[in-house]
C-alpha cells in the first residue's frame, strides 16, 4: 500500500531474490535427466522431471518456471497501513475541522493563536475526514486564511498552502517519520506583522479543501482569532508540543496548542 522511495526497492529487492536462478545450470540438467531415468533408489523412476514433488537433485522444473511475482507485504517487512492525522477510511464521507480546543470550526469559532515547534507562532487546525482508502501515504489539502487588513503574504493571503500534503499513515516510526507528521496543520502570520498582539478579535475567513478518491470536500466559515492575555512565544516558552514530544533545549517539534488530534 505504501509509496514510500523505500517501499519500491525492497519490493524489487523481494522479486528479484525469487527469479536470481532462472534455470538450472548444465550439470543440474543432466543429473534431473538421470534421476528421471533411472530415479534415485526408493524413488519412482517414472516419475515426471515437470512434477513437483520430483526430488532430482538439480531441483525440480516446478520451482524453475512457477518464478512470478508475489506479495511484498510478508517478504519485505512492510508494515500495513495505520490510518492516522484525521483520516477514518471507515468513517462518514465528510470533512470537518477543529481548532486548537477541539471545537470543530463554523461561523464564528475563535482560532487560537499558539506557540509552535522552536518559538514559532502558528494557528493550528485539526482536519478530521473518511469515508475512503487513500492510494498514498499522504492526502492533499488546499488551506487558505485571510484576515481582512493582514493579507501580507507574497501571494496575497494572511495564510496559503496549497496544496498542505498531510501524513496519514503512522505506521512507521523513529527515526524516520515521527516528529514529522502531525495530526494538526499550522498556519502562520506574516512575518510584515511586527506585533502579533494586534490580531486578537480579528476576524478572518477560513477555506479548507480535501482532495480525495470520492471527490473534494470543502469547509468554509467565517472566524475569529483569538490570543491569550498571557501569550508569550519563544525558546522555552513552553514543554511540551501537540503530539506528546518532549522538549529539548526549550524546543519542540510541534506546536503547544492544548488540543486534541487524531
Amino acid at each position: 500500500m505504501s509509496l514510500r522511495p523505500s517501499s519500491a526497492t525492497l519490493a524489487l529487492t523481494a522479486a528479484f531474490g525469487c527469479t536470481l536462478e532462472l534455470g538450472p545450470t548444465s550439470t543440474d540438467t543432466a543429473a534431473n535427466t538421470a534421476n528421471a531415468t533411472t530415479g534415485p533408489a526408493g524413488t519412482d523412476s517414472g516419475t515426471s522431471t515437470d512434477s513437483p514433488t520430483s526430488t532430482g537433485s538439480g531441483g525440480t522444473t516446478s520451482e524453475t518456471t512457477n518464478v512470478g511475482p508475489t506479495t511484498t507485504e510478508g517478504t519485505t517487512g512492510e508494515p500495513a497501513p495505520v490510518w492516522c492525522n484525521g483520516l477514518d477510511p471507515n468513517g462518514p464521507a465528510t470533512l470537518t475541522v477543529a481548532n486548537s480546543e477541539g471545537v470543530d470550526i463554523i461561523d464564528g469559532t475563535p482560532l487560537q493563536i499558539v506557540c509552535g515547534g522552536q518559538g514559532t507562532t502558528m494557528v493550528p487546525i485539526y482536519p478530521h475526514f473518511g469515508g475512503f482508502t487513500p492510494d498514498s501515504d499522504v492526502v492533499a489539502i488546499d488551506v487558505i486564511l485571510d484576515v481582512d487588513g493582514f493579507n501580507l503574504g507574497v501571494d496575497g493571503h494572511f495564510f496559503a498552502e496549497v496544496p498542505h500534503q498531510q501524513d496519514v499513515n503512522c505506521a512507521y516510526s523513529e527515526p524516520y517519520y515521527d516528529g514529522y507528521s502531525y495530526a494538526f496543520i499550522p498556519m502562520f502570520p506574516p512575518d510584515a506583522i511586527p506585533d502579533i498582539a494586534v490580531l486578537d478579535g480579528k476576524p478572518g475567513v477560513l477555506h479548507v479543501t480535501l482532495h480525495s478518491p470520492i471527490g473534494d470536500k470543502t469547509l468554509d466559515a467565517k472566524v475569529v482569532l483569538s490570543i491569550s492575555p498571557e501569550f508569550s512565544c519563544g525558546y522555552g516558552g513552553y514543554d511540551t508540543d501537540t503530539d506528546g514530544g518532549s522538549t529539548s533545549g526549550g524546543s519542540t517539534s510541534g506546536g503547544s496548542t492544548g488540543g486534541t488530534s487524531g
